[in-house]
């Protein structure tokens, strides 16, 4: 892995200069299912903060060739994706984050 320089000019390792190493162990026999798709990038990106803020681990794969061909989206779509153990919890995350205060 490499390192960042700070303002100091001292230099960390990548981990400890972002919040140190991962939150969860790796999950290597989990399956990524996915559990929503979304008409905007904008609401995508939402939905997976607020996932991550449960504790989550979610993904999103974005139809719109990263920006370059938003109109691709129209077909693809920009889906949120889970770990299967997980998308009880996410459809239940994300049905909250739809329904207005």
């Amino acid at each position: 892995m490499g390192t960042v320089v700070r303002a100091d000019r001292s230099s960390v390792g990548v981990r400890d200069a972002y919040g140190g190493g991962m939150a969860r162990e790796p999950r290597p026999d989990g399956q990524i299912v996915e559990v929503a798709n979304f008409p905007s990038r904008f609401e995508a990106q939402l939905a997976i903060s607020f996932l991550e803020s449960a504790g989550l681990q979610a993904m999103g794969r974005f139809g719109d060739a990263s920006g370059a061909a938003p109109y691709y989206a129209m077909v693809d779509g920009f889906r949120i994706c889970v770990f299967d153990e997980d998308v009880v919890a996410a459809r239940e995350i994300l049905a909250d984050m739809e329904t207005p205060a």
